[in-house]
């Protein structure tokens, strides 16, 4: 199957292009921006890890809410919550209620939405073409990871905040139209996931929240330090990053579809850890930092390629692909919390940044390991 046979997934790729400009204009900045409000460094990764942590009680909702209206109106309602995360942070000046207000807000818009859109992605996508169309929609944020940063690095340098994340809030808030364009999939009122499902949910997406705690949110806090503080410095050094990332994702996918998953696996995995290990080290000094970054770029589309194929596929063959999401999120948040809540302990208690993004290093070894452990039994 083409890349772009399926009207219904060519769909999931314009919501994937409009929220990846929010994800990489927004989300992206949205940590260094609180840096920059003046909140320290260690008390935004507890704010992360506290954000992920509330979001394992929030997930408790989505399964009520997509049983009484759907998964596509869910799905829609996420989308939104989302857009309204950004102008609330605009008006962020430091710790005080907006701060508490905009943590809650966007811990239950996204413990919603990514839920259920990877619950939307798994039913509708085709199990035959995963490594292809998960590789396109990698590429497509990649795409918008060039542009996106750009574009709100000199908003936020020559406008107040709110016209910056005022941008990604519409972008967001468009990305409903494609998925209301699209099919409804039919989720079962009643389903019983396997102990076996639900410890393979967990476990793989635990080892993924540890890597994304290091590897993502505390990497960003010290790559934005390192670079002085500056909105157009850390724009620039995200969309040279996007830049490297555009190669060689698609070729990877086409290589999952001809049943190449596991070796896929292993070279995502190599790779990312690779840029990890450039990451820890390469941190304090702005050209190693800026280098660093653009190999993790090179590595990501490996990575996200391969993993995020073969979950897709272990959902849509578990007996209810929400329920698998549901489960694998939580373990996702779990290990993110962690994650975050060792960096900043070990900031506050005057370590470097060293240790902080060694747990991403060690993350990377155990994710291979639990979706290695997938590939031993028919999928």
């Amino acid at each position: 199957m083409a890349y772009f046979a399926s009207r219904n997934f060519n769909l999931v790729y314009v919501h994937a292009a409009l929220q990846a400009f929010a994800s990489y204009g927004g989300e992206a900045f949205a940590f260094v921006y609180l840096l920059k409000a003046g909140i320290p460094a260690p008390l935004v990764l507890l704010a992360i890890a506290a954000m992920f942590g509330s979001r394992m009680l929030f997930r408790q909702l989505v399964l009520p809410l997509v049983s009484r209206v759907g998964l596509r109106r869910a799905l829609i309602v996420a989308i939104l919550a989302e857009a309204a995360t950004y102008p609330v942070l605009s008006q962020v000046t430091g710790t005080g209620w907006l701060l508490f207000g905009y943590l809650a807000l966007w811990a239950f818009s996204s413990s919603l939405y990514w839920t259920t859109y990877h619950s939307y992605v798994a039913l509708i996508g085709d199990n035959d073409a995963r490594g292809k169309q998960t590789s396109a929609v990698e590429m497509i944020g990649i795409t918008m990871g060039i542009v996106a940063p750009v574009v709100t690095g000199l908003l936020l340098t020559a406008f107040p905040p709110i016209v910056a994340f005022g941008s990604v809030a519409m972008a967001m808030a468009l990305s409903t139209v494609p998925v209301i364009l699209g099919p409804d999939p039919h989720v079962a009122a009643e389903a019983e996931m396997p102990a076996e499902a639900r410890q393979a949910a967990r476990t793989i997406l635990f080892a993924d929240g540890l890597r994304s705690g290091s590897f993502h949110f505390t990497w960003l806090i010290a790559l934005f330090l390192t670079l002085g503080s500056s909105y157009a410095a850390f724009g620039g050094a995200m969309a040279l990053s996007g830049l490297a990332g555009a190669v060689g994702g698609l070729i990877l996918g086409r290589a999952i579809d001809l049943g190449k998953g596991l070796g896929a696996a292993r070279i995502g995995f190599a790779a990312l850890g690779a840029a990890a290990v450039a990451r820890m080290f390469g941190w304090p000094v702005p050209a190693l930092a800026v280098g660093a970054n653009v190999a993790a770029a090179l590595a990501w589309p490996l990575y996200a390629t391969a993993f995020n194929a073969r979950v897709y596929t272990l959902a849509r063959l578990s007996p209810c692909p929400l329920r698998f999401h549901i489960v694998a999120e939580g373990g996702w948040d779990m290990g993110t919390f962690l994650s975050c809540l060792a960096a900043a302990a070990l900031i506050h208690l005057g370590f470097d940044y060293h240790l902080p993004l060694a747990i991403g290093v060690l993350a990377c070894g155990l994710g291979y390991w639990t979706i290695a452990r997938t590939f031993t039994r028919p999928a």
